[in-house]
């Protein structure tokens, strides 16, 4: 026997104990079998070259002489495919990590806006609760009044952190939600005294917006509301104070209107609530008209989409 037939009787035991390892490995490890089933061709087709070479140098037949070109080529083929299954597998476990990453750093993201909102919420409810103690101990009706005004501002804003937190949606919030939560405070608040003032709420349902626009919406819907309360009826005259909300177009549409005794158009707007409006709605890039006709009303519109949307 000479040293070519050694030599490739021991590259065949080496070719099948490799091919045997990977067939193992290939049940211990399911998600291996797209590389392993190539491994073990690749293994396993060399063997049939050390076979023709031990047939032609250790028994002189050149039978498997015929095949063995073939072979090779089939070798060659193999490879390259197995290089670009690796490849293609590898590319896709680094995109499966980068997308996990991803996913973790937007939950964590997530959470601390969460608990931004959380805790913006809990001091907005301290200084609400100081400003309540304070506003018992005053017996200045002029001050306690002033004082009441910037609580509700003060719960309107909480409302709108609170529904954030408690929202799996960091981008946008549920309008219905923060109209329903600011006109109830604004009933408490005034109706106890006005009993006789009739308030009609026609909210359209499934009502969305960015997180950017909503506190200011909030603000300019008890802003409106609560100045109804105050001056539209007097001497307990009765009426009605009517807030309606929609979509029409790609606008939003705010109205809200009394049929009180009405007011005097300022078109500088010099009081402070109305000049918080003007400049509320200008931040939400809108139009405010002022109907003064068996009553008062405030039409605001303002574009559905936010042109500068909030970025997370």
């Amino acid at each position: 026997m000479n040293v070519i037939v050694i030599l490739n009787v021991l590259s065949l035991l080496v070719y099948l104990v490799a091919a045997l390892q990977i067939t193992v490995l290939l049940f211990k490890k399911p998600n291996f079998r797209g590389e392993g089933t190539f491994l073990i061709l690749l293994a396993l087709i060399p063997c049939y070259v050390n076979i023709s070479n031990i047939f032609e140098h250790g028994f002189m037949m050149d039978y498997f002489d015929d095949y063995e070109g073939f072979f090779k080529d089939l070798y060659a083929m193999f490879i390259l495919i197995f290089l670009y299954v690796h490849t293609i597998k590898k590319e896709q476990k680094t995109r499966t990590e980068h997308e996990f990453q991803i996913k973790s750093d937007l939950k964590l993201k997530s959470k601390l806006l969460t608990e931004i909102h959380h805790r913006v919420n809990n001091n907005l409810q301290i200084i609400s609760g100081l400003m309540a103690l304070q506003i018992e101990s005053e017996n200045d009706e002029k001050l306690t009044t002033s004082l009441n005004l910037i609580q509700n501002r003060i719960k309107a804003i909480a409302s709108v952190h609170k529904l954030i937190y408690g929202s799996p949606n960091l981008l946008f919030v549920n309008l219905n939600q923060i109209f329903n939560s600011i006109l109830s405070n604004l009933k408490i608040t005034y109706l106890k005294d006005h009993a006789e003032i009739e308030f009609r709420e026609l909210i359209e349902e499934g009502l969305e917006m960015d997180l950017d626009r909503a506190i200011p919406i909030g603000l300019i819907l008890n802003e409106l509301v609560s100045n109804c309360f105050r001056h539209a009826f007097k001497y307990g005259k009765q009426g009605f104070i009517e807030v309606s909300m929609g979509r029409l177009n790609d606008e939003f549409v705010l109205i809200v209107r009394d049929n009180g005794i009405g007011m005097e158009i300022d078109p500088d707007g010099k009081g402070i609530g109305l000049m918080l409006v003007r400049n509320l709605v200008k931040q939400l890039r809108g139009n405010l008209v002022i109907g003064s006709n068996q009553g008062v009303s405030f039409e605001i519109r303002f574009p559905i989409i936010n042109a500068n949307p909030i970025q997370i």
